[in-house]
């Protein structure tokens, strides 16, 4: 039985005009930085807070220019119609989150952001504290994402993973919209609002 769904944001439920390589590209030029580390923000918080300031002023500018997925109303109404509870993790700030959510940000039970003090994906930790806040064993979660991060972060949780895209998961879906067919697999009861 499904209980909580989690979500990676960008391009999960978030479409970037703006690619995370170009973010990652105006920060290390903007630091002054030669090196091309694979943890662009663990890199920075080691270097110090104003450091890890210009990538949250370059997630804001990508944030401006973001979009949520047609099919988020459908989905979130879906889920919640199902009573299964739903999360929001990125490694995203708090700041630039909260912007390219806009008004769907208070449809979600948790949204959880590098602001909360998880060590991020691929860190577990921030599922471990989901499972627990709302007693979810991991084979009742579904964690979605498009990147190694995600599906790493809920293998190691023992929760049921789908990769958008290619790439490892349990599930392996083309774009968001697809969803609905595992959630309806993985649920007992069909939403009322079907």
């Amino acid at each position: 039985m499904l209980r909580l769904v989690i979500f990676d944001l960008d391009e999960t439920i978030v479409i970037n005009d703006i690619p995370f390589s170009q973010v990652r590209k105006r920060v290390l030029e903007r630091i002054g930085s030669k090196e091309n580390p694979p943890h662009l923000y663990e890199f920075l918080r080691e270097k110090g807070e104003k450091y890890v300031k210009i990538l949250e002023e370059e997630e804001m500018r990508r944030a401006e220019h973001a979009r949520i997925v047609d099919s988020l109303p459908k989905i979130l109404e879906d889920l919640k119609s199902r009573g299964i509870k739903i999360a929001v993790l990125t490694r995203n700030s708090k700041k630039a989150t909260m912007r390219i959510l806009g008004k769907y940000a208070q449809e979600f039970d948790d949204i959880i952001t590098r602001d909360d003090g998880f060590e991020p994906k691929p860190s577990p930790e921030a599922i471990f504290h989901l499972l627990s806040k709302y007693s979810v064993r991991g084979d009742e979660c579904l964690v979605v994402g498009d990147y190694d991060y995600d599906i790493i972060a809920g293998k190691k949780a023992g929760c049921i993973t789908v990769r958008i895209g290619n790439g490892s998961g349990d599930y392996r879906i083309e774009k968001i919209d697809d969803i609905f067919e595992i959630v309806n697999m993985l649920t007992d009861s069909p939403p009322d609002i079907l």
